[in-house]
């Protein structure tokens, strides 16, 4: 992967993460004002078991020039990938045990959604 794609890749991923974070922020404001607390720490929590892990993942795996090895590319990239599966699943346990009150189907809902909206920017954003 050259400099080049790279910057474009980390362009992508960062305009992605934007969008979902503001998605998520909106989502809970709308949830606050229709809902309820719960719902909304609820819908907050589960973006940001996405948006965080995927904010760290880009810093791995796409914080590298295309100067360094492709062996140590390939490194960070799997690291950067451990680390986002762990930071997941530390913040569900996390938020499940110390949150309340927390829906937490409304949170694993808000999850998926915003898994569903990243893998949609990232094919539109991609085929351009």
């Amino acid at each position: 992967m050259g400099t080049e794609e790279i910057i474009k890749t980390r362009s992508i991923a960062n305009k992605m993460l934007i969008v979902e974070a503001a998605t998520v922020i909106l989502c809970g404001l709308l949830f606050f004002v229709f809902a309820g607390l719960e719902y909304t720490y609820s819908v907050i929590l589960g973006g940001l078991a996405f948006i965080v892990p995927n904010v760290i993942f880009v810093m791995f795996s796409l914080g590298t020039s295309a100067a360094s090895s492709s062996g140590k590319t390939l490194a960070l990239f799997f690291v950067g990938e451990a680390i986002k599966i762990v930071t997941t699943i530390v913040i569900f346990v996390v938020s499940i045990m110390l949150v309340e009150p927390l829906s937490i189907g409304l949170m694993f809902v808000s999850y998926g959604f915003v898994l569903l909206m990243n893998l949609t920017g990232l094919m539109v954003m991609t085929n351009k």
